[in-house]
């Protein structure tokens, strides 16, 4: 059995280890090719004098091999792979969850231009809810004072908080969403400070009250990037789309993009885009395609420069 070599794996790397020393093959014994091989059909390996290398199934041999390790795919592959109409509607359905109370919050993550705002206000008015009075959208900095007032003024509805990406980056703000977000009948949420805090009325918002609306986060900030805290409390959703899948949004979305715009400029105005995608590092999104699809339906000779000038990159 000194001659008998088995595929083993030491810290993720492929190597034959001598069954009876112990020892491992060197390169010029066994080529890697036959360990993956000997590895994949639970073989063993004969080294003769000669040096020729002979692959015998394990259990003929009597020697007892561990079974390769099970390759998990990388979950990136998979949404590389998705139909970006698909991670959109999934967006509708948990928005509609959030809608109907079943889930407190929602965390929508992606580049900026992707349609975010968009299909959240719309999935919620298509459910018959009304701007200001069932929601409310907010839309840039926050503190983690305006943060608790803004809970306050709102206890009873759905808060869209669109970019308010600061409140990621605040401790105290943090802390008060953690209590906000909790999946307990009852959510209290506490403001501690020397100096009271008002609302838009002038009145005092009491330092503590019990929470019962409910939060969607809009974000071009990475998933990674997200406090774990509010990640395991909320559902989450991303949207941050490789080059083809935003093309391919885009298709699905032109005929209902720039109604004034004709189809065949929209058709070349995504033909240029990709000429430049080819080209240049350029900004491919919904906004893009506007500025692109407008710009080709004033029917200019040469329209590629123009619309290079409002998407590439500098």
């Amino acid at each position: 059995m000194k001659n008998v070599f088995e595929p083993v794996r030491v810290k993720g790397k492929l190597m034959g280890k001598n069954v009876a020393t112990g020892q491992f093959a060197t390169k010029d014994q066994i080529r890697h090719i036959q360990l993956l091989n000997a590895e994949k059909n639970r073989e063993v390996l004969f080294v003769s004098a000669t040096g020729r290398v002979t692959r015998v199934p394990a259990a003929e041999a009597g020697v007892a091999t561990t079974p390769p390790p099970v390759m998990k795919l990388s979950f990136l592959q998979a949404k590389e792979a998705q139909d970006p109409s698909e991670m959109f509607k999934n967006i509708e359905r948990l928005t509609k969850m959030v809608g109907r109370g079943l889930q407190p919050s929602l965390v929508i993550t992606g580049g900026a231009g992707m349609g975010k705002t968009h299909i959240v206000k719309s999935t919620l008015e298509g459910m018959g809810l009304q701007e200001s009075y069932d929601f409310v959208h907010f839309k840039g900095r926050a503190t983690a004072a305006g943060l608790f007032v803004t809970l306050y003024e709102n206890n009873d509805k759905i808060i869209v908080l669109d970019d308010c990406d600061s409140v990621f980056r605040d401790d105290d703000a943090v802390n008060i969403l953690k209590g906000a977000l909790d999946s307990y009948d009852t959510r209290k949420i506490s403001y501690i400070s020397t100096k009271s805090l008002k609302d838009e009325y002038g009145a005092e918002v009491p330092r503590h009250f019990e929470f019962s609306g409910r939060i969607i986060f809009i974000s071009n900030i990475s998933q990674s990037k997200l406090d774990e805290a509010i990640r395991s409390r909320s559902f989450v959703a991303d949207v941050d789309l490789t080059n083809d899948q935003m093309f391919e949004r885009i298709e699905q979305l032109m005929p209902q993009m720039e109604s004034r715009v004709p189809a065949a400029a929209k058709e070349q105005a995504l033909q240029l885009m990709k000429e430049l995608d080819a080209e240049f590092e350029i900004e491919i999104n919904l906004r893009s395609f506007i500025k692109a699809a407008r710009i080709c339906a004033m029917g200019f000779e040469n329209p590629k420069m123009l619309v290079a000038e409002q998407i590439c990159k500098l």
